[in-house]
């Protein structure tokens, strides 16, 4: 939930995510699925809240959550809903915007939503007075870090360590991957220890999307496993 890049390249779309956790949070569930007439979504289950934080269906819309929006908040539990359920319900309507413009999110936690629906992108973002919507363009690639665990210094570092990975021609998904392994919150050097004694990176959840086919994978780093979900598309 706090580290998420977005990858177009020459054959494909792909997103990938850390996710930070506490240490003792329980082992999430992947891979687990909610069915309907028009759609099927594919998602690894927090146990905890029974929410997630990264989300598609089998056309490739996909949706990942990052904790905060645009910085650091201070939590004052107990909130109405997680904010993995919300994500959920906001993935089963027909129009991922549309109802993120019609849910009363007072008394929700801070969170920010990386967006893929219809082949366009953006950033939706509730700061806990108001919703905010940003358009991206679908052809550029984009780094984004949880506002609760990475400051602008951190964030500034890893943004140059991306940047290099821009001009790496006919980049892979293991390349993407291995950039995120670097960048797991234990190897981050701005991170207070006392952090690093609490969270770890527990998981990266990777998509590719390709004109034949949808391929999610669920990498556990607790356990050093890895699952993976071949996804039948839908056009």
């Amino acid at each position: 939930m706090c580290t998420v890049s977005f990858f177009k390249t020459k054959n494909a779309v792909i997103f990938t995510s850390n996710r930070d956790e506490k240490k003792d949070r329980e082992k999430a569930i992947f891979p687990e699925y909610l069915e309907s007439e028009t759609q099927t979504l594919y998602f690894p289950r927090d146990k905890k809240a029974l929410g997630t934080w990264f989300v598609t269906d089998n056309a490739g819309n996909t949706a990942i959550l990052l904790n905060g929006a645009f910085k650091n908040h201070e939590s004052n539990p107990p909130y109405k809903k997680s904010r993995g359920t919300v994500l959920l319900d906001l993935m089963k309507r027909e129009s991922f915007l549309i109802a993120f413009r019609a849910y009363d999110l007072s008394g929700i936690e801070p969170f920010q939503l990386l967006v893929y629906s219809e082949q366009k992108l953006f950033r939706l973002l509730w700061d806990g007075g108001k919703k905010h919507e940003i358009f991206l363009d679908e052809n550029k690639n984009y780094l984004l870090s949880s506002k609760t665990l990475y400051n602008d210094s951190i964030e500034d570092d890893r943004i140059r360590e991306f940047n290099k990975l821009l001009n790496v021609e006919n980049i892979s998904s293991e390349q993407i991957l291995h950039f995120h392994k670097e960048h797991q919150i234990e190897k981050e050097p701005g991170i207070k220890e006392m952090v690093k004694e609490k969270l770890m990176t527990v998981s990266i959840t990777q998509l590719v999307i390709t004109a034949q086919s949808i391929e999610l994978s669920y990498y556990d780093l607790v356990q050093n496993t890895s699952q993976k979900e071949k996804i039948e598309k839908r056009n």
